[in-house]
C-alpha cells in the first residue's frame, strides 16, 4: 500500500523539483527491485551513458534543446530568488494551508461514514499526502542551493568544514524538538501527582487507559498531547502503526525523561550559546579580511538560518501527519472488509494497493486469495536481501566548467546536497567483525559512554532504556521523541544533512553516521564509547 500511496508520487515531485530548479538531471529515481528499494540520480534524458568529456560540453550546451532549457531554468531560478521565494512561500502560505486540511481530517469520525463517504475521505487523504510531497521536495530543491552556499563560503573565506559550518545553525530547528520540549512539560506536573509517578515506573500497554482512572485531569493532558503531536507515522511506512495508536511509547518517554531530568530550556540556551561562539569565530576570522568577503559571508548565513530548520520543520506537515491519516483511513477500510469476510483480518488491508482496497469496499469481492500471496512475497524478500547496488558505477559527473555561473553553482549544490544526505560510499562499506574501533563519519560533537541498543526498527523502541547509545540503520525525522532518552546515536547510514544528525545535533547528542554497519557490528548491552566529534566508536566490551 504504501508503495501504491507514494512511489508515482515522490517520482513525479522530484521530477517536477528538478526541472524547477534547473537541475541537470531528470530526476532522483527510487525504484523497488526485488522488493528492495534503491535510489539514483538519472541523467538529464533518462538514459545511462557515461558522462560527456570536458571538450565536448560546449557544444553540447549550444546544440542540444533541453539542456539548454534547463541551463535558463538555472540561471532564472538563482537570478529570481526561486528558492528564498519558497522558503518564504512555506512558512507564509504552505504550511498554514497543510495545518488547516490537517485539522479538518484528523477529527472525523471515520465509523460513523458509509462507504461511499468513506471512500471520498480517502481520496482527499490521499490528495493531501501528494500535495505534501509536492512541496516537501520543491523544498528540498530551495534548500540545496541555501545550504550549500554557506558551506562553500565557510571553506573558501574561513577554511572551515561542513561540520563546523553546521555549528553556525544548531538549535534552529525547533519544529523538530518542539514534541520533547512540551512532553517535558507535561513531566513537570507529575511531580505533584505521585499516583502517576507509581503509574510510570512499569509502563505497558495497559497504561495509559489506568491513567485516565487514577488521575482524570493528567490522563486529559496527556491525551491534548497526544492529539497534537502523536498523529504522525514513525516512518514512510502505512502499515506500522502511528505514535497515537501507541500511547505506552509516549508514556515510557515521559518517564525516561523524569529519569534523566531532560531540561529543554537549558539545552536551547547552551546551543544558542553554541551557535552565537561559531558566529562570533567566524565573524572575528573575517574582520581583517576584504569587505567583500564579510558582504558574501552575512547574506549566506542569514539565508541559511531561515531554510535550516525547515529541512526538519517541513516533514511534520508535509509527510508523517499526511501517511498517519491516510493509514487510518485503510485501517477503516480493513475493518469493514474483515467484518464481511472479504480479508481475513483487518491489517491484512495493507497488502493491497490503495485502489485495491477501495475497489474491494465497492464491489463486494473477496481480496484473501490475493493477501496469502502478498503475505508470501514479502516473506521471501525479507529473506533475501538484495544487493547495495545494481548496474555499472556511473563514473565521476560531467564537467561544469563550460556551465553559466548560476547553473554551475547549481549542480554543485545538487551533488553537495546528496552527498550530505546519503553519503552513499562510507554508508555501503562493511566495516570487519571484531574491531574495536568503528568509523563513520562525525555528526554531532560530544562524547559518551554506554551499552548500546541496537533498534532495526520501530517494533523495537521498548528496548530503550535512559542513557543508550542508540545503534541503528537510519532515523526518521519523527524518531526525535526519542533523543531526550538517549545518550549517543549511530547509524548505518546518512550523512550531516541526513535526519539523524540533525536531529542529533538539535539534541546535543553525541552522533556518528554512515559506519556502513554497526548495526552488525555491536550487540545489546555491549559498551561503547562515542565520539561524535572524531567519528568514531570505541568498543569496551
Amino acid at each position: 500500500m504504501t508503495l501504491s500511496a507514494l512511489g508515482q508520487a515522490r517520482s513525479r515531485a522530484t521530477r517536477g523539483a528538478f526541472a524547477e530548479f534547473g537541475l541537470l538531471a531528470e530526476t532522483l529515481e527510487f525504484a523497488q527491485i526485488g522488493g528492495w528499494e534503491y535510489t539514483r540520480l538519472v541523467p538529464l534524458g533518462g538514459k545511462d551513458r557515461p558522462a560527456p568529456p570536458a571538450w565536448l560540453m560546449p557544444l553540447l550546451i549550444r546544440l542540444v534543446p533541453r539542456l539548454r532549457r534547463r541551463i535558463a531554468a538555472a540561471v532564472a531560478a538563482v537570478r529570481s530568488d526561486k528558492a528564498g521565494r519558497f522558503v518564504e512561500q512555506w512558512s507564509r502560505q504552505w504550511q498554514p494551508d497543510l495545518a488547516a486540511r490537517i485539522a479538518g481530517l484528523r477529527d472525523s469520525d471515520l465509523e460513523a461514514l458509509d462507504d461511499e463517504e468513506l471512500d471520498a475521505h480517502t481520496a482527499r487523504a490521499l490528495a493531501l499526502l501528494h500535495e505534501g510531497v509536492d512541496i516537501h521536495f520543491l523544498l528540498v530543491g530551495a534548500l540545496m542551493p541555501i545550504l550549500a552556499e554557506l558551506a562553500c563560503a565557510c571553506r573558501e573565506l574561513l577554511g572551515w568544514s561542513d561540520d563546523e559550518a553546521c555549528e553556525l545553525l544548531v538549535g534552529l530547528s525547533t519544529t523538530s524538538t518542539e514534541p520533547a520540549r512540551r512532553l517535558a512539560e507535561l513531566a513537570g506536573t507529575t511531580a505533584r501527582r505521585p499516583a502517576v509517578r507509581r503509574l510510570l515506573d512499569q509502563v505497558d500497554g495497559g497504561t495509559a487507559s489506568r491513567l485516565a482512572e487514577t488521575d482524570p485531569e493528567f490522563a486529559e493532558a496527556f491525551a491534548a498531547y497526544q492529539r497534537e503531536f502523536a498523529c504522525r507515522a514513525l516512518r514512510y511506512e502505512i502499515a506500522d502503526p502511528s505514535i497515537a495508536e501507541t500511547p505506552e511509547l509516549t508514556l515510557r518517554l515521559l518517564a525516561d525523561q523524569l529519569t534523566r531530568g531532560y531540561d529543554p530550556v537549558a539545552e536551547a540556551a547552551e546551543l544558542a550559546r553554541r551557535r552565537a561562539a561559531a558566529t562570533s569565530r567566524a565573524r572575528a576570522a573575517l574582520a581583517a579580511r576584504p569587505p567583500g568577503d564579510r558582504e558574501r559571508f552575512e547574506p549566506a548565513l542569514g539565508r541559511a538560518g531561515r531554510a535550516y530548520p525547515v529541512r526538519e520543520d517541513n516533514e511534520f506537515f508535509t509527510l508523517s501527519v499526511p501517511l498517519a491519516l491516510l493509514r487510518y483511513r485503510a485501517l477503516e477500510i480493513g475493518r469493514r472488509l474483515a467484518a464481511r469476510g472479504q480479508l481475513q483480518r483487518r491489517d491484512d488491508v495493507f497488502f493491497l494497493t490503495l485502489e485495491e482496497a477501495r475497489a474491494a469496499l465497492r464491489d463486494g469481492a473477496a481480496r484473501r486469495a490475493l493477501v496469502t500471496r502478498r503475505r508470501g512475497e514479502r516473506a521471501f524478500v525479507e529473506q533475501h536481501p538484495g544487493p547495495a547496488t545494481y548496474g555499472k558505477h556511473p563514473g565521476p559527473p560531467p564537467p561544469l566548467d563550460a556551465l553559466p555561473a548560476e547553473a554551475r553553482f547549481t549542480m554543485t549544490a545538487l551533488l553537495w546536497y546528496l552527498d550530505r544526505i546519503f553519503e552513499a560510499a562510507p554508508s555501503s562499506r562493511a566495516q570487519q567483525a571484531g574491531t574495536q574501533a568503528i568509523e563513520g563519519i562525525a555528526a554531532s560533537p560530544g562524547r559518551h559512554t554506554g551499552p548500546a541498543r541496537v533498534v532495526m526498527d520501530e517494533s523495537e523502541f521498548g528496548k530503550l532504556r535512559p542513557g543508550d547509545v542508540l545503534v541503528c540503520p537510519i532515523t526518521s525525522p519523527v524518531w526525535s521523541v526519542l533523543f531526550p532518552s538517549v545518550g549517543a546515536l549511530v547509524t548505518d547510514t546518512g550523512g550531516l544533512l541526513s535526519h539523524p544528525a540533525i536531529i542529533a545535533r538539535e539534541y546535543a547528542v553525541p552522533a556518528v553516521v554512515a559506519t556502513g554497519n554497526a548495526t552488525a557490528l555491536l550487540r545489546d548491552d555491549q559498551v561503547v564509547t562515542v565520539d561524535g566529534g572524531a567519528g568514531r566508536i570505541e568498543v569496551q566490551g
